[in-house]
């Protein structure tokens, strides 16, 4: 990489001002969009982008778990299980992708890896909020003018291995589940290798599983995940410091501190539905960018 001058500097931290924004609300570490930006602009290389990534994780989850803390919006309880599995597989993650280097491999794997990853995970979710605009609508047109009475709800007896939650927020917004902690926290191993690897941080694995199999409200989940991503991430930055550009690292973080301090302040006033899908869209869009790279497309 060569110097960085003058411009590149405002680039970078206008890059991290947009990183810094976006990986708060999604509890993610802003991977998905440092990594191909990374690849595509300045044409690094996928090894040395992903560990780049991961050393502006570490201000990215540091200023977002700060911000949340003051949101009171971090299930610690279930954050330090996750942090206890996502660890180990952050290490691990991290001595595979070393590996992968010291293999000079003709095709860029990582790259590859890394661009299916994306694609995948940016398919599903935009049919997951499309989807769920579609149920609400339904379920406002089916009740419309029929007074209809939905059934009383059953109780149901607590599962093993699951925590009931209740609290509020600083703003007094109430929070009341049953976390479900197996297997759900044990899938966070998969989170830190993945995210270690990629150089994601882990929350695209882990705010799903917080969700869909743990039952966090995702509110809390994307909180939650932003803290695990804090104590996880360290581990695979030692793995693969090396490869880090450190001076890219320095700028960047400039942009993330100043945007994720002060983005989940504002997150209830945000339109959900929209922000997903343009968000997850423009993922998909970068995915698919980097894999006609790696098949020498030009574009």
């Amino acid at each position: 990489m060569p110097h960085v001058d003058l411009t590149k500097a405002i680039e970078l931290i206008g890059l991290g001002l947009l990183v810094g924004a976006i990986s708060p609300t999604f509890g993610i570490g802003g991977g998905l969009l440092t990594v191909p930006l990374l690849i595509l602009i300045y044409g690094m290389p996928t090894t040395v982008a992903t560990a780049t990534s991961l050393g502006v994780i570490i201000f990215v989850s540091l200023s977002g778990t700060l911000a949340y803390v003051r949101e009171h919006r971090i299930d610690f309880r279930v954050g330090l299980l996750f942090v206890a599995f996502a660890v180990p597989g952050s290490v691990a993650g991290g001595l595979i992708s070393n590996w992968l280097r010291s293999m000079a491999l003709h095709i860029d794997l990582l790259q590859i890896l890394f661009a299916v990853t994306m694609l995948t995970v940016s398919s599903l979710r935009i049919i997951s909020v499309l989807r769920a605009g579609r149920d609400r609508g339904s379920s406002r047109d089916s009740g419309n003018g029929r007074g209809a009475t939905p059934p009383p709800a059953e109780t149901e007896p607590t599962p093993r291995f699951a925590l009931v939650r209740a609290f509020s927020d600083r703003r007094g917004v109430e929070f009341s589940y049953t976390a479900r902690l197996w297997p759900g926290a044990a899938v966070a191993f998969l989170g830190g290798v993945i995210g270690a690897m990629l150089g994601l941080g882990g929350g695209v694995v882990y705010v799903p599983i917080l969700t869909a199999v743990m039952g966090l409200p995702v509110a809390i989940a994307t909180a939650t995940s932003t803290f695990t991503i804090l104590f996880a991430n360290p581990f695979a930055v030692l793995v693969r410091f090396a490869s880090i550009e450190w001076d890219l690292v320095l700028f960047l973080s400039i942009g993330v501190v100043a945007s994720a301090t002060i983005v989940p302040r504002f997150l209830h006033r945000v339109k959900a539905k929209w922000l997903l899908t343009g968000f997850w869209t423009l993922a998909m869009l970068a995915s698919i960018r980097l894999i006609l790279k790696v098949a020498g497309v030009q574009l």
